[in-house]
């Protein structure tokens, strides 16, 4: 008698500009996967190199991502603009997979919420997916969401309650309510689960520190930021003379990141991100990022004092809302970054690093929670 095989899951997702979303999904799929659950992730964005999925089945498909910083456009690999050829090939391959797959549950990332452009092709995969027998679907998305128009709320909530079973809120109410920046969520609230704050990473790092405590500059995974990295290259050292270290994702071009590094003086390194992030961040004297969801969860996870310039181009809401938020509660120093200046930026860190340290009581067990609900869902529980 043959083993019966594992539940198969299909997570969907497409980041666009930083890799904020595939890493949250990496992290729910590898938890899955641990649990024995077949875990597969159809990504629809640049390749990611230190990508890790815990065991996982990645499947790319052929990659697409927002032309610029405002999102009014989709460009495919190669730079140009997205075109027929290029949603049919992306069609192609994901009828593949889920032929493949067979899967008994699709999580969607972030969709209905956002991505919008790709509603005919997770109009497809559902209907590919259930043509094969009965599958259960879910949407897993962030804390908080860029403000949309009213129109669009309401084909948000149309779609979930038509289409969808459960939508993991990966956020916790008692930091940020999910209907502060959805404002139909209780007209699903029935569907709503939130799950904590999904950490991309498995473990605790130790700290990590260089010679002396450093001021450690980041800007994620994805190609914005350079305002950021200017103004700390222009400081030379912190306020007390601290050394700086600043990071900078594989999206940053080799011409500008060769140009980053000619221009660091003696008390500046400047490099590539690397996988001891956390415990350098545990150890730092201040940390100077943007407020996308991983990097508040760093923060959080490590208490590292911070420095927060969110990314706001094209009406973009959402990080400086969570930037906010971590000031309120006295954890970070918010600098906007149409007021980015070097000398504002020495006067921030300073303030940062005089705030009191204390622990927050903010849920940072996403992935496990959500692991934890997978056999309710599948099984058609509430």
């Amino acid at each position: 008698m043959t083993a019966e095989a594992p539940p198969a899951i299909l997570f969907w997702v497409q980041h666009l500009l930083g890799i904020g979303h595939f890493a949250r999904t990496a992290a729910l799929a590898g938890s899955a996967a641990a649990s024995g659950y077949a875990a597969h992730i159809a990504s629809g964005g640049a390749s990611v190199p230190e990508a890790r999925t815990d065991g996982a089945a990645l499947h790319p498909l052929p990659a697409l991502r927002a032309g610029d910083e405002s999102f009014g456009r989709l460009v495919n690999a190669r730079g140009d603009p997205a075109d027929d050829a290029d949603w049919r090939e992306r069609s192609d391959r994901l009828a593949a997979i889920v032929s493949k797959v067979r899967p008994q549950l699709v999580v969607l990332e972030h969709y209905p919420f956002g991505r919008r452009a790709f509603g005919r092709e997770i109009a497809a995969l559902l209907r590919r997916a259930r043509a094969q027998g009965a599958v259960r679907v879910a949407v897993s998305v962030r804390d908080i969401l860029v403000d949309r128009k009213a129109e669009r709320w309401v084909e948000a909530a149309d779609f979930i309650e038509r289409h969808v079973d459960r939508v993991f809120v990966h956020g916790d109410p008692a930091f940020v309510a999910f209907d502060e920046t959805f404002p139909l969520a209780r007209r699903i609230e029935p569907k709503l689960h939130y799950t904590g704050y999904v950490d991309p990473l498995l473990a605790e790092a130790e700290a990590k520190t260089s010679a002396e405590p450093e001021i450690l500059v980041s800007s994620g995974g994805g190609r914005v930021g350079s305002a950021l990295r200017r103004a700390a290259l222009a400081l030379g050292g912190g306020p007390d003379g601290e050394p700086i270290r600043i990071r900078a994702g594989p999206s940053v071009p080799a011409r500008a990141f060769a140009a980053l590094t000619a221009s660091a003086g003696p008390r500046t390194t400047v490099e590539r991100n690397r996988p001891d992030f956390r415990a350098r961040l545990a150890g730092c004297a201040c940390s100077v990022s943007q407020a996308g969801y991983n990097t508040v969860v760093d923060i959080l996870k490590t208490g590292a004092p911070s420095v927060l310039v969110p990314f706001d181009a094209s009406g973009e809401t959402e990080q400086m809302r969570r930037a906010r938020r971590l000031e309120k509660i006295g954890r970070a120093v918010v600098v906007p970054e149409a007021e980015l200046t070097p000398t504002r930026l020495r006067i921030a860190i300073a303030a940062a690093r005089a705030l009191p340290r204390r622990p927050v009581d903010i849920r940072l067990d996403g992935a496990e929670t959500f692991t934890r609900a997978l056999p309710g869902l599948l099984a058609g529980s509430a």
